[in-house]
């Protein structure tokens, strides 16, 4: 059987005839016993899940009919690979795999998915509502009349509206002639989706016709080739559906979401399209210089603010938030670190208070932006999936498959698309190459590519550089001692000169520290591991540390195991120093600034900035 050359891209278009109702797992807002699925804006669509369990269910139906083998779904333990007797009894006619030719499209466990599904989204432009409630009532088997508490009411879409739903499946290259026309075959059967199909529920008809892929260009502008040979790229992920970043698994069975795109997910998906061009499926010297060897491309964290709040950031308890004007309900998000510098040194204790209403503060976090001469906190909403298999032969939801999936919603509070900006420094020579795999080739990140999540839009953007490191370093130091000098005179003060240079080292990731002899993790950057992992023979000394731990792990699909699980110093922690001699610590510091510290790096952990202007922003206390 023939494979497909090149990849291709079905247009879907499902017109229901009747009423629509695919359950959703929230609550809802309205007052029925089973709700229809809508997005976080109130639209209607159907998942991609769904379509993809029924269309699979078809051709399940197809091939069987035929007389091939396929395996038992949705249990993975009866699902492909085959064991080692019933590959041996294959006929000519059967698919020479050790994968059913269902699970080598739709994906097993043990087995990627060679065609992609987004949700279908609805294409009327509605401004009215388009949903209602029904009622039903269970009929007593003996009397014919209704039976007691058995009235019920569920929410579907208008019905006979002729909503049309539409959405693209790419088809792999891998994927042969003959399921080509299987998958043709498989999605003509369809004629009902959702719940209630027996009660005149979801009937529909599916019209699919094949489209040119789109393969968007960007003009962008790097950052020129530094002095070792690398060059830093600017990128912009636009979410186009759910997003899974990965967590730990709370107790609860439900993945927790972490609110940014970690750079190993990008990197993973840049190395993943190179190895499906290249020959054999095998790293060429290219591939080995941007990902194997020693002084490898770095692909950073992409998040929803250029920087990460700093642990001595402090808002008010009660109206916590950026404050704009002085007409604001919010009172405002301040940095506590000056202060505590000096206070620290004079032996009082700092107790900081809202500058507006002399109330508790509390410790603020996440990401934030500076938008002209304000500050803005930029956040994401997440939303909570829930998915169940289907048994096979009796159409209903199969016991204990029941699951949960944390993701990021496309969709912010606002009701604007959810964007999020990170970086990659990458060899000089290849930069072209990485740019035009991540416009091109990488239109699915994280979990669930094959169900419609995970779908984004990357574009390269210009860099709009940062403060010079130099700057930074004076401006902090010229701040401290202006706080200084408040106190040093102060006769019950006892207080040393200011003496040296002081710096801060704040993490922009989470970063993995190892001791020096690199078996014992840290959660504390100290003098020592800052001089080796800069190769800085300069003196330096701790000042103070703002530090708090998690543990971190992650996947590797090129292995198809779990990775390590290791102790991380949380993003946003703050660690003071002081030198000496500044000048000799300068360009080793900006090498630390590119390449980050700790290990991992290469997947966006250990990112730093050194000197975060936000310390300056004091308030007024």
């Amino acid at each position: 059987m023939a494979s497909s050359s090149t990849e291709k891209q079905w247009r879907i278009t499902v017109t229901v005839e009747t009423a629509l109702c695919i359950g959703d797992s929230g609550t809802g807002e309205i007052n029925a016993d089973k709700s229809t699925l809508k997005t976080s804006d109130g639209k209607l669509y159907i998942p991609a899940s769904t379509l993809k369990g029924i269309w699979r269910h078809a051709c399940e139906a197809i091939v069987r009919s035929q007389g091939h083998f396929v395996c038992n779904s949705p249990r993975a333990e009866n699902m492909c690979p085959r064991p080692q007797e019933e590959q041996e009894n294959k006929t000519v006619d059967s698919i020479p795999d050790d994968h059913c030719i269902i699970c080598q499209i739709f994906g097993s466990p043990k087995s990627e998915a060679r065609i992609l599904i987004s949700d279908l989204t609805l294409d009327n432009g509605l401004e009215t509502v388009s949903t209602e409630i029904r009622s039903g009532v269970t009929i007593d088997r003996n009397l014919q009349v209704a039976a007691d508490q058995r009235l019920y009411f569920t929410e579907t879409s208008i019905p006979n509206a002729g909503f049309e739903f539409s959405g693209n499946v790419t088809i792999g290259n891998a994927v042969t002639d003959y399921q080509v026309e299987l998958l043709s075959a498989g999605i003509n059967y369809i004629h009902a989706i959702g719940s209630g199909k027996t009660h005149g529920l979801g009937w529909l008809k599916i019209k699919r016709e094949q489209t040119a892929l789109d393969h968007p260009t960007q003009e962008f502008k790097p950052v020129e080739t530094d002095s070792n040979g690398f060059t830093e790229l600017s990128i912009e992920v636009r979410l186009k559906s759910p997003l899974i970043t990965g967590g730990r698994k709370q107790a609860g069975g439900v993945i927790e979401t972490v609110p940014y795109i970690r750079g190993g997910l990008i990197r993973g998906a840049v190395a993943k399209a190179w190895l499906a061009t290249s020959e054999n499926s095998e790293p060429d010297e290219s591939f080995k210089k941007l990902f194997i060897n020693d002084r490898t491309g770095i692909f950073r964290n992409c998040t929803p603010g250029s920087k990460v709040l700093p642990a001595t950031a402090v808002g008010c308890k009660d109206f916590s938030g950026f404050r704009k004007t002085d007409e604001d309900d919010k009172h405002g998000i301040f940095d506590t670190l000056l202060k505590r510098i000096v206070l620290e040194n004079s032996a009082w204790l700092y107790q900081p208070n809202c500058p507006i209403c002399s109330g508790r503060v509390e410790t603020q976090g996440g990401f934030y932006e500076k938008v002209a001469d304000a500050y803005e906190k930029r956040s994401i909403s997440t939303r909570l999936l829930t998915r169940v298999a289907i048994n096979r032969q009796r159409k209903v939801a199969e016991d204990e498959l029941l699951y949960h999936l944390g993701t990021i919603d496309p969709i912010s509070a606002e009701s604007n698309e959810v964007t999020f900006r990170g970086s990659a420094r990458v060899p000089s020579d290849l930069v072209d190459r990485v740019a035009n795999t991540l416009q091109q080739k990488v239109n699915r990140l994280g979990g669930g590519g094959s169900r419609g999540l995970g779908e984004v839009s990357l574009k390269l953007k210009k860099d709009n550089g940062s403060d010079s490191l130099v700057e930074r370093i004076d401006n902090f130091n010229n701040e401290l001692q202006s706080i200084w000098k408040r106190y040093v005179n102060l006769p019950s003060i006892g207080i040393d000169q200011f003496e040296g240079t002081y710096f801060t080292v704040d993490l922009q990731s989470e970063t993995i520290l190892t001791t020096k002899d690199g078996w014992q993790r840290s959660m504390v950057l100290t003098a020592s591991m800052l001089q080796d992992m800069a190769e800085c023979p300069a003196d330096v000394r701790l000042v103070r540390s703002f530090a708090s731990y998690d543990y971190v792990g992650g996947w590797n699909a090129a292995w198809g195991l779990p990775k390590q699980i290791d102790l991380v110093t949380r993003m946003g922690s703050v660690f003071v120093f002081q030198t000496p001699d500044i000048d000799s610590w300068i360009p080793y510091l900006q090498v630390l600034e590119n390449i980050g510290i700790g290990a991992r790096c290469e997947e966006g952990f250990g990112q730093l900035l050194v000197c975060d202007p936000f310390h300056l922003h004091i308030g007024n206390v």
